[in-house]
């Protein structure tokens, strides 16, 4: 079933002398009882089982080129000159199973344009991505344009991310203005990540123009698309580290600048 034709029984004679008799014996029953009416039948079709799971799995581009080749090759061969129409059926199968992968393949891979718009902020915060997936993300969020309203209270959770794309707002905490965030800056990524309340206020200083993600349908990419998942929080934690490095260079100077001044 395996695609072996002969079968090696080896040691077992010694045990058993009439072994082969006795297996051929027990071959005959079992063809008769699932009405195979030829051995050619059976052979191979555990064999063809296992790569048809393999080639609908397999994902790289020119692994599928060089089977698509193959399979035309199997297909000329077993039609033309071993007179196998079942192994050449299967073959027409394996390649138009390939085809259509490597169309995809190609599909998925090939370069699409970012809107000029966006550009920067592709490559300031999403460089990690491909232009596809920036593209996707990008098509989950939803664009707002409000005036003086509050995107973050201290100590709430969180349901949405930010990210600015014009305007400022201001983070404080205490009534004390901490930080100015612009373009383009996320906002509410550190409770996206921990799942902890908001550690600050953030407030639209008059008009702000940004984009919105719901929280929960982000992370259900984390069970849909594990790799896109892996790459959203590469992008996510590369802009917090550069944020909190800005943050503590900031205090440094001014530590240093106040210690010279006494």
């Amino acid at each position: 079933m395996a695609g072996a034709s002969l079968v090696q029984i080896g040691t077992m004679n010694y045990q058993n002398p009439n072994i082969g008799s006795q297996l051929r014996s027990e071959l005959d029953k079992y063809l008769m009882n699932e009405s195979i009416e030829d051995l050619q039948d059976l052979i191979g079709k555990v064999k063809f089982c296992s790569y048809f799971s393999k080639v609908i799995l397999l994902s790289c581009l020119f692994l599928r080129i060089v089977l698509s080749c193959a399979n035309t090759l199997q297909v000329v061969y077993q039609f033309g000159f071993n007179n196998n129409p079942k192994i050449a059926l299967w073959n027409v199968l394996f390649l138009l199973i390939n085809t259509l992968q490597v169309i995809k393949i190609i599909k998925e891979r090939s370069p699409v344009k970012i809107p000029d718009d966006i550009v920067d902020i592709y490559r300031t915060k999403f460089s990690d991505m491909t232009h596809r997936e920036f593209l996707y993300f990008w098509s989950l969020g939803k664009q707002k344009d409000v005036n003086d309203i509050s995107l973050i209270s201290e100590g709430e959770y969180q349901k949405s991310l930010f990210l600015i794309l014009s305007g400022t707002a201001a983070v404080s905490r205490d009534s004390r203005v901490i930080a100015t965030l612009h373009r383009p800056e996320f906002v509410g990524e550190i409770s996206f990540i921990t799942r902890e309340p908001a550690s600050a206020n953030v407030d639209a200083k008059s008009r702000l123009y940004y984009i919105e993600w719901d929280q929960e349908e982000l992370r259900r990419l984390k069970i849909k698309n594990s790799q896109f998942w892996t790459k959203l929080n590469q992008c996510l934690g590369e802009d917090l580290a550069k944020k909190i490095k800005h943050n503590s260079i900031i205090k440094t100077e001014e530590t240093e600048k106040a210690e010279a001044r006494t």
